[in-house]
Formats: structure tokens, sequence, C-alpha cells
């Protein structure tokens, strides 16, 4: 097992008042190398706080997170690095996480500089070309431009590119096609899909549709009021749903 959440629950008080929000409650998720675990729900589901947690960018009040068997909360400062370099996550908005004032080689030197302080800048140059290649960007026409350069699809696969440079076990895309039209979520689906088969990695998808999600992934977990209402092996959960709130999200979906 490379990734495991187990009993999370995550609370909020409200300010100024008594009252404690639950947005996840007594959750769990597995996730084997090589596997791709597809989370899907409306907004305010969970989602999100789920994936923020497993991917150590939040707290949970309760519960606790597991990578390769080992309690981060426990881990040392060295081992914390290593996990933090091996859970790297794509978002919705690539522009957002993306420096406006930096180059793309900048954007993508700088997790190398931080995590390979002793690589030499003509094996980084290397290795960002090779990775914009793999994703399908050129870098003659790409490294010397800022994100404002780019289309929504293009930041997107520079941002895939940016979390495979360090060569992840687990890649968390949090509605990472949510902003694109469906030929370019159509592009960046496959392309995901197939980066999986040629590294290996781990995956973590989240969406608010099925269909998308049935594409990608090994097993579905559906989630509704942060609580896991349905899990399994992913064509066995779209043919045979048990719970009504995953039948209606089939029902929407596939219409």
């Amino acid at each position: 097992m490379i990734l495991e959440a187990r009993n999370i629950t995550k609370e909020y008080r409200v300010k100024g008042r008594k009252e404690v929000f639950s947005a996840l409650s007594d959750v769990s998720l597995s996730l084997e190398m090589g596997e791709v675990l597809g989370i899907v729900g409306e907004s305010g589901s969970g989602k999100t706080t789920l994936s923020e947690i497993a991917g150590g960018m939040r707290t949970p009040t309760k519960g606790s997170i597991l990578f390769e068997g080992k309690d981060i909360s426990e881990m040392k400062k060295d081992e914390r690095r290593d996990y933090r370099k091996n859970v790297q996550f794509i978002f919705q908005s690539p522009k957002e996480s993306m420096n406006p004032y930096f180059t793309v080689r900048g954007i993508l030197s700088e997790p190398l500089v931080i995590n390979y302080p002793d690589m030499d800048k003509k094996e980084r140059e290397e290795r960002i070309r090779d990775m914009l290649l793999r994703v399908g960007m050129d870098p003659e026409t790409t490294l010397s431009f800022r994100p404002s350069h780019f289309s929504g699809g293009q930041l997107q696969r520079i941002a895939i590119a940016r979390a495979l440079l360090l060569s992840p076990k687990v890649l968390i895309c949090d509605e990472c096609t949510s902003a694109l039209d469906v030929s370019l979520e159509a592009q960046i689906v496959n392309l995901l899909s197939s980066l999986k088969k040629e590294t290996g990695v781990a995956m973590i998808f989240i969406s608010h549709d099925i269909s998308l999600v049935r594409y990608i992934s090994d097993r579905i977990m559906v989630m509704k009021d942060g609580k896991v209402v349905e899990e399994g092996d992913t064509e066995i959960v779209i043919s045979s749903p048990h719970n009504d709130y995953t039948k209606t999200l089939i029902e929407t979906s596939f219409l």
C-alpha cells in the first residue's frame, strides 16, 4: 500500500458561533502503487478536503495518513521531505499555482533546485526538456515564455510536467480538467492515463463527473456530505450501484 487515510474526520468551528461544521466524518481510503482511485461527488461533498489531508496540506481533526506504512504525523524531517516530494498535486486552475513573473523554465526549475540541490544546470535543463516533450509541449516554444502566454490546456500540461519532474509515487488530480472544454478535457485525461502506464505512478483522480472518473479509474469512491456512500471496482459500481445517490450521479452523467 502506497497511501492510506484511516478514519479521517475534519471539523471546523464557525467563528463567533458554538456550532462545529464537519467536512469529513470517519473517511478511509487506500491506494496501491500504479492504481487510479477516482473520487466523485458534488461540490461540498468533502473530496478536496480529503485529498488535501492525504497530501499533507491540511491536518485532520481525527485519524491518520500513512505513506508507505508510515504515519506522516510521526515522520522525521527528512522522511517528511521525501513524502512531500513523492505526493504531488495537479490543481483545477494551473495558472493560479504558477508565479506569473517566472518563465516556464523558472517554474519547472524551482522544484528541482529545492529537491535536488546538487543537480547541475545542464542536467536540470535536460530533465525539464524531456518532461515537456512527454506531455506534448515543445521546449523551444515553451521555456522562455510566462504563463500568460499559454492556453488553459497548455498550462495544465505544464503543471503535469512540473508534478512529474520529481518522479512522484502518487499524483493527486483535484478537478484538474473541470476548467477545460470537452476536447481539452479528453486530451488531459488521455495524457494522464498514458503517463500512468509509462511511469507506474498511482493517482487519486477527483471529479464531480462520474463518466470522466469511469474512464481513468480502477476503483471509484463516491462521497456525499463528508462521507463515503459507495466504493468498489469502477465497472461494478457503474453497472450495479447500491446507493441512491450513486444512481443519481450515474443517471445524470450518462443521459
